[in-house]
């Protein structure tokens, strides 16, 4: 294994691709691509990759399901960094063309989501057509004179597309949020944070009393969400961040208070924040 190969989710030309490009100019090493976001965790798992980026949350459509479902269920690997990436949608075509005279709009239906209120506004009435991602859209722009993609900028540049708008996102301040996973997590910096999911039991006031370990302590949480465990219906997962270094809160005695209250609790890691 290279000691200095990260893996991502491909394919090129998608934001988690420029979240990839960005993590690899600071730190160096070589980028590998996966089809999946399993597979980049599973690359890591079995030390084909050092490191693997994949995407953890986005701003406006919450959790992402396979990246939460791999945490919870893979062995050794732990969380080591955060990177706050900003979406910035593209409109794009295979040559300049006038807005009007488009007829299909191609994206990740994401992404088409994201722009409806441009698409409303500046191309009523076309065609919106979903595919698996946006570079898949950009790349299937090749000989379509009247179509048009919603991708990122670097979709542009590797297939040679006319960059016809930029920024045409309905929210300004969307970001997705990607996370670096290894078999490691990182040292204490005095600016953590802590990743943890676990299970509660079936009983009134069981997720109350696991907040009220970290209430009781005076520690942030700064976020927590719920999925399914898809084991058993009315079982569910809770995925938790808080302010704080596992190990110092370890010191506190609050895991020792937390694992007393739940069924089940993995500690994702503990990383620096991103406040970008």
């Amino acid at each position: 294994m290279s000691s200095r190969r990260v893996g991502y989710l491909g394919p090129q030309g998608t934001f988690s691709d420029e979240a990839a490009l960005l993590y690899k100019a600071k730190t160096g090493g070589s980028l590998c691509e996966y089809p999946t976001i399993g597979a980049v965790i599973e690359a890591v798992e079995k030390g084909e990759a050092r490191e693997g980026l994949v995407p953890l949350e986005n701003r406006l459509e919450g959790g992402v399901g396979a990246t939460l479902d791999h945490l919870a269920g893979s062995s050794g690997i732990y969380i080591k960094q955060e990177i706050n990436y900003p979406i910035r949608q593209c409109l794009m075509a295979a040559d300049e063309i006038e807005l009007e005279h488009i007829t299909t709009v191609i994206s990740h239906p994401h992404a088409l989501g994201q722009c409806s209120a441009f698409i409303k506004k500046y191309l009523p009435g076309v065609k919106c057509l979903p595919v698996e991602s946006t570079a898949a859209a950009a790349k299937s722009l090749e000989g379509k004179n009247h179509y048009a993609a919603i991708a990122p900028r670097r979709a542009a540049e590797l297939f040679s597309l006319s960059l016809l708008r930029e920024g045409i996102e309905d929210y300004r301040g969307n970001v997705t949020r990607f996370v670096v996973v290894s078999t490691e997590d990182q040292p204490v910096t005095g600016d953590d944070k802590t990743s943890l999911v676990l299970t509660i039991p079936d009983r009134p006031g069981s997720l109350y009393r696991v907040l009220g370990c970290f209430a009781r302590r005076g520690i942030n949480l700064t976020r927590i969400e719920s999925r399914p465990s898809r084991r058993i219906i009315g079982d569910w997962l809770f995925f938790i961040d808080c302010e704080g270094h596992r190990s110092d809160l370890e010191k506190s005695g609050l895991w020792e208070e937390v694992r007393k209250e739940v069924t089940f609790l993995k500690l994702l890691g503990s990383y620096p924040m991103d406040k970008a």
